[in-house]
C-alpha cells in the first residue's frame, strides 16, 4: 500500500471529523497541502470552541499523553502544528486499518 494512495481517504476523514472540505483542498494527494489546511482549521477550532475541539481529539482516539504534551509545549506557536501532526498520524492509521479490513487482510 503506497502512502500517497491514502491521502484522498485521509482528506475525506479530515472532512468528516474536522469539516476540512476536501473539495477546498487544491491537492488531496499532497500531504504538506493537507497539513497546512488542517493547521488553519485547528487554529480556527481552538479559538471558536476549544472544548469541542478537544472532545474531537478524544473521539478519534488520539493518545491523551501526546495531546497533553503538545498542549504543554514550550513554544505555544507550535501547538496547532503538533496537534495537526497527531491528527494526521491517527487518521492515517485509521485509513490503513479500514483499507486492510476491506481487502480481507485483517
Amino acid at each position: 500500500m503506497n502512502e500517497q494512495e491514502l491521502y484522498p481517504a485521509l482528506a475525506e476523514k479530515l472532512d468528516q471529523d474536522f469539516s476540512l472540505a476536501k473539495d477546498s483542498l487544491p491537492a488531496v494527494d499532497n500531504l504538506p497541502v493537507i497539513r497546512e489546511h488542517l493547521i488553519i482549521k485547528v487554529v480556527d477550532l481552538m479559538r471558536k470552541d476549544y472544548n469541542r475541539f478537544i472532545n474531537n481529539l478524544y473521539r478519534i482516539d488520539i493518545d491523551e499523553a501526546k495531546v497533553l504534551s503538545a498542549l504543554n509545549s514550550r513554544d505555544q506557536t507550535m501547538v496547532p502544528e503538533k496537534l495537526a501532526d497527531l491528527i494526521i498520524e491517527r487518521q492515517l492509521q485509521r485509513v490503513k486499518t479500514q483499507m486492510l479490513y476491506r481487502e480481507g487482510k485483517l
